[in-house]
């Protein structure tokens, strides 16, 4: 399975940057370019077996599907799989640094293989991931930090 992974830097406590990803998984259309709805959260609390429906625009590749948290160890990880729709694990860490707090998003992938004529080749839609993980990580920063 493909996988990308960025790291920032972020002038926030670990504990604010967490809570900013993990407490409100409708939040994520915020960051996550071609996120374009999450509804049907389940519960009020962030949790493992929390779920929710997704509606994400992959390249132009609509995927509809539900998510469900799998591991939730505040401050210090959050990680969810998309189980129906595309799979996929992503996996956010949160761990103290001088300046405040280093992020990683990893995101590990199916390729649909049915789409993957849409592009030049494998190689390119990689590229074009870790770019799209790159931008949420920017992302997040910038919402973040005071």
């Amino acid at each position: 399975m493909p996988s990308v992974s960025e790291t920032v830097e972020i002038a926030a406590a670990p504990s604010a940057a967490f809570a900013y990803v993990a407490d409100a998984p409708a939040r994520a259309t915020m960051f996550i370019p071609g996120l374009n709805r999450i509804s049907n959260v389940s519960g009020e609390h962030a949790a493992v077996d929390q779920s929710w429906d997704y509606e994400f625009n992959w390249f132009g590749l609509v995927i509809s599907g539900t998510s469900r948290c799998t591991r939730y160890v505040e401050p210090s990880l959050y990680q969810f799989k998309t189980v129906t729709g595309n799979p996929s694990t992503w996996t956010y860490r949160f761990e103290p640094n001088p300046g405040g707090t280093r992020l990683t998003l990893e995101v590990e992938y199916e390729l649909p293989q049915s789409q993957l004529a849409r592009f030049a080749a494998a190689g390119s839609l990689e590229q074009m991931n870790r770019n799209r993980a790159r931008e949420i990580v920017d992302n997040l920063a910038a919402l973040i930090e005071p």
